[in-house]
């Protein structure tokens, strides 16, 4: 069995972050497997928890920062790397692929397998350089990996139209999930109803518009004969080298009724606050592939957000769609929502679960990921074959 080295994520167990989830469920089915796999973390992150059993974890030095702390933290997991000499360095990120040079040359044995999660230049926080260097980081990416895998067909169209690289496509690989014990216990901790509140996770930047859902919340609570009387909203998420972004939102938050920021919340906690929404938000204006919306669906919930193509194909189409940046569009949606019986709901959360289950099996998608190793190190030339989304639910609601 080969040895992954894994660089990119900030660490394990995931706190917040795509990224870091997607990696500690690959991880950990790996190990499972028999693989060896080194995941490369970084300190203030990961605390003093460990990662998964079976995954071993290396904390390496950086400077954190909004532009240096994933590109320091990296240098130093390559020259760490060297030491193990794994058979294959697996980065996570395209603004990480820029040091693909690098580990040609510190580790020069090892096969490089670049996995796309985002199109991360988009984001409203990066400047120019920034810019300049994500976008570099794709060509990197597409063209001096030995492999690159795209997390949703949309990212892998976007490879084969921008750079004219046809990627493998192999989506995240998530276990499933049991309803929590304790629900009641755990929302009461927080003042909580269940299926009392709409609920938001993910990152305080402004790409994923959580301050756009607490103006909608507003206005549709300030409606006459409004169906949210009863039901509040609830933030749950952490800057990301965004702190006044962070501020401003949770001051605002602060002066409307019923809007509860509780920052960070993780493991059992989130898990709890997940199963107890009435649905779940996710307003972004961009986004690789969610892995809190993929959450919401596993859970059965209905999901509102944006009508960008990740979140269809997240969904498979089983949401309540809404316009980017459109907060009267948004206003609308709850309300709809919240006048639905709760039949209407479960229908089309069940329907987001049976396709999250189906695109996302562990074994499935761990299998796959096998798969590129094994075609990276000369074992075997079978291609991955993708799944084929339903094209018949997009008018799910």
């Amino acid at each position: 069995m080969p040895t992954i080295a894994m660089i990119g994520q900030k660490g394990l167990p995931a706190r917040s972050g795509g990224v870091e989830r997607h990696v500690q469920h690959l991880a950990s089915s790996l190990v499972e497997r028999g693989h060896r796999v080194i995941v490369f973390g970084r300190a203030w992150y990961v605390g003093q928890s460990k990662a998964p059993k079976g995954v071993e974890q290396v904390i390496t030095a950086g400077i954190k920062s909004k532009h240096l702390d994933a590109i320091t933290h990296s240098v130093t997991a390559i020259f760490a790397a060297r030491k193990l000499r794994p058979d294959i360095v697996h980065v996570h990120g395209v603004g990480i692929a820029v040091l693909l040079p690098l580990i040609r040359l510190v580790v020069p044995k090892a096969k490089i397998v670049v996995t796309f999660h985002c199109i991360d230049r988009v984001r409203e926080k990066w400047g120019a350089i920034a810019r300049a260097v994500l976008t570099m980081g794709e060509w990197m990416a597409c063209h001096l990996a030995d492999r690159t895998v795209t997390v949703s067909q949309e990212l892998a169209r976007y490879c084969a139209k921008t750079y004219g690289v046809q990627p493998w496509y192999i989506t995240h690989a998530i276990p499933n999930v049991k309803p929590p014990t304790a629900l009641e216990e755990s929302l009461a901790k927080h003042g909580l109803q269940n299926h009392r509140y709409f609920l938001f996770v993910g990152r305080l930047i402004s790409d994923k518009g959580a301050h756009l859902l607490v103006e909608a919340y507003a206005k549709a609570a300030a409606m006459p004969e409004s169906p949210l009387k009863d039901t509040s909203l609830v933030l749950v998420g952490a800057s990301s080298f965004t702190d006044e972004y962070a501020k401003r939102l949770c001051y605002r938050a602060a002066m409307i009724p019923n809007v509860h920021y509780l920052g960070e919340r993780v493991g059992d906690e989130l898990f709890a606050l997940q199963a107890g929404a009435l649905a779940h938000v996710f307003p972004s204006s961009s986004e690789g592939l969610s892995l809190a919306t993929i959450e919401a669906c596993q859970l059965s919930k209905t999901v509102i957000a944006t009508d960008i193509e990740a979140n269809f194909e997240t969904t498979g189409g089983w949401m309540v769609p809404v316009q980017a940046e459109d907060i009267d569009g948004l206003a609308t949606a709850l309300m709809r929502v919240a006048a639905r019986s709760d039949a209407e709901r479960r229908e089309l959360g069940e329907r987001a679960r049976a396709h999250v289950e189906r695109a996302h099996d562990v074994d499935a998608r761990s299998a796959d990921m096998i798969q590129v190793y094994a075609d990276t190190l000369g074992v075997t030339r079978e291609l991955v074959t993708p799944i084929t989304l339903p094209t018949d639910q997009l008018a799910a609601t």
